[in-house]
């Protein structure tokens, strides 16, 4: 599988390519860095701006991110976990694999 990288980039001139973990890679990226109606034809994609909601638990943001990520790249098998740090602030990490390759992570803050 092929595709375009994410964040774009160029090679030689042309737009880089990507292929197989660094493609899924890159539409977990996307999907993660887009808010919700931020694309005009599909305003439900992307996740969801909890910066000020009051959640008392960090598993419901979890589980709505492994669900979105699940509707838009079904090619690929999530986990997802959250917690709060010392900071108060949300970290999120995603660990995912797809045809029985080596599970990979992205952890980011929310």
């Amino acid at each position: 599988m092929k595709g375009i990288t994410f964040p774009l980039s160029l090679s030689k001139g042309n737009l880089a390519v990507a292929t197989d973990a660094e493609l899924y890679r890159g539409h977990i990226l996307s999907w993660l860095k887009t808010e919700n109606f931020e694309r005009v034809m599909r305003p439900e994609y992307g996740l969801k701006d909890y910066l000020f909601e009051s959640i008392q638990d960090i598993s419901f943001i979890a589980s709505s991110i492994k669900s979105g990520l699940e509707t838009y790249i079904p090619e690929v098998t999530f986990e997802v976990e959250g917690n709060i740090n010392d900071l108060g602030e949300s970290e999120i990490n995603v660990y995912w694999t797809y045809d029985d390759s080596d599970p990979a992570q992205l952890r980011f803050i929310l």
